[in-house]
């Protein structure tokens, strides 16, 4: 009985993952408004595409002086219909908050209630959320 109980909780996850891809995957692939709030001259670019089953994402944004800028390139990862996982290469340079964050990150993106983007859950991590909390946004 508990080898049954076993076997449908892991057929239903699986049937699960599948549909969650299924729907989040045609709102990923292709060109997307993305940034952070804090370089106030425009959103930049990402690019999202998919080769041999792998999402790959490629972000810029830069102030129009081009002395501020985010960039983000690496692979993604669904989790489920809201929510996916980056990890890769997140630089960073902001002269009036944290100054320059050049790391290897793993994050969260998620879309909550009607929102038409998903957003980095941690952060705070990027900086110390009494100095400045990053809203690094990546639209429809």
């Amino acid at each position: 009985m508990n080898k049954l109980i076993a076997i449908l909780c892991f057929t239903g996850m699986c049937l699960f993952s599948v549909n969650a891809q299924k729907d989040i995957f045609p709102n990923l692939i292709g060109t997307h408004q993305f940034g952070v709030q804090f370089i106030y001259d425009g959103y930049g670019t990402a690019e999202i595409t998919e080769k041999d089953g792998v999402l790959y994402i490629k972000g810029e944004q830069y102030s129009d002086d081009k002395e501020e800028y985010l960039l983000m390139e690496g692979t993604i990862t669904i989790i489920d219909s809201r929510n996916f996982n980056f990890k890769g290469r997140l630089k960073l340079f902001t002269e009036g908050c944290c100054g320059l964050l050049d790391r290897q990150v793993s994050y969260t993106f998620r879309k909550t209630g009607n929102r038409k983007y998903w957003r980095l859950k941690e952060r705070n991590d990027l900086c110390d959320q009494y100095t400045c909390a990053y809203y690094l946004d990546i639209f429809e």
